[in-house]
């Protein structure tokens, strides 16, 4: 039985290497930093610049995002700065977007309707039910806190 348990513990015993894990954190942070900045660009400039309102200007700014991902997803630069900004790059609005495309993408070859159009939101589909139920439930226990307290 001892023989098995030191088994276990050594299939079990993870090595960390903090430099590198360090490394991938300030990547993250500062690549999504980046986006959060480039995101804000956009929002000032429709806000100050073209004169919207502060929802038209959010909506715009949130648009110009996926657009430019889904194109950059497209020409194959964005798998590339992901390597370079981890997941802070993958989870603001521009993953979804990836997310999207990439299905899209790989579904081209069986045509416009049966391709693309039955598999864009294929892997994207999971995100929005997982989301959806998730925003449900702690809507729920929210609303309960502030009924019970």
């Amino acid at each position: 039985m001892q023989k098995q348990r030191e088994y276990y513990q050594k299939i079990i015993e993870t090595k960390y290497d903090y430099t590198v894990m360090l490394k991938n954190f300030l990547s993250a942070f500062i690549g999504g930093g980046l986006i959060c900045i480039l995101g804000q660009l956009f929002y000032d400039f429709y806000f100050s610049v073209l004169h919207q309102s502060e929802v038209l200007s959010g909506t715009y700014m949130t648009l110009s995002m996926i657009f430019i991902s889904g194109i950059l997803t497209a020409i194959g630069i964005y798998d590339q700065l992901g390597q370079i900004a981890k997941c802070g790059l993958a989870i603001p609005i521009t993953g979804f977007a990836n997310a999207a495309v990439c299905s899209a993408m790989e579904y081209h070859k069986e045509g416009l309707i049966l391709g693309i159009g039955a598999n864009c939101l294929k892997l994207a589909g999971s995100v929005l039910v997982l989301g959806t139920t998730s925003a449900v439930i702690v809507a729920t226990i929210r609303y309960l806190f502030e009924v019970v307290i």
